[in-house]
């Protein structure tokens, strides 16, 4: 259960933003926020201090306030104009509005400048995307050299947990959603270097961690 931020005053947060991990993620298990940790401990680093990066699906604006908590400096885009206002409160509320940027659209990416982002981050949004290589091909290039990449998706899983998913999510249009196989995961190994994935299996997610293409 998420814990609710108000129990501790915003500057102890603010402080040690890893130890609240589940606000910051909004949804999902201790699978997706397991996961996450792992990107962050032994790939991203603990402090982004002069680093930009580039959230593609930022919502709500709690994991980009994360990324900024941690030093970084955050463009965070959303279809979702409503969603925008909530995360620039989001970022109010933080203290972190000089360090954060939140940009109506995600589909296209060309309103951004090539090589300009040292990370970037999206969370479960690239099961949407169609045309995804396309998408991805303009991901690598909006990346530095030697930028990074992390991706959390939904994986397939087994077919029962795709019935659970139908029942639970009833709102969500599984015609065009991708769930990530081995073939979407092939399809990112082959735009970024050195893609790492690990795996949960219940609920089925992936965490993809890779590099700008050389």
């Amino acid at each position: 259960m998420e814990k609710p931020v108000w129990t501790d005053s915003v500057q102890e947060i603010a402080r040690h933003p890893l130890e609240h991990l589940d606000y910051f993620m909004e949804w999902g298990t201790e699978a997706w926020q397991h996961l996450m940790s792992h990107a962050l401990e032994n790939f991203l680093g603990t402090n982004l201090k002069g680093q930009h990066v580039l959230e593609i699906g930022s919502r709500y604006g709690r994991m980009a306030c994360l990324f900024a908590l941690l030093g970084g400096k955050v463009i965070g885009l959303d279809l979702n104009k409503a969603s925008l206002s909530v995360a620039q409160r989001e970022a109010k509320k933080w203290n972190v509005t000089e360090r954060t940027a939140f940009v109506q659209g995600g589909k296209d990416l060309s309103i951004l400048k090539d090589n300009s982002f040292d990370v970037v981050f999206s969370k479960s949004v690239l099961v949407l995307v169609p045309g995804l290589g396309h998408f991805l091909e303009e991901v690598n290039a909006k990346l530095k050299p030697g930028g990074k990449i992390v991706f959390l998706e939904n994986a397939k899983g087994p077919w029962f947990v795709h019935l659970l998913r139908t029942f639970r999510h009833r709102e969500w249009d599984y015609t065009k959603a991708r769930y990530f196989t081995s073939e979407e995961i092939r399809v990112v190994s082959a735009i970024f270097d050195g893609v790492t994935v690990r795996k949960h299996s219940f609920p089925p997610v992936v965490l993809m961690l890779g590099h700008k293409r050389s």
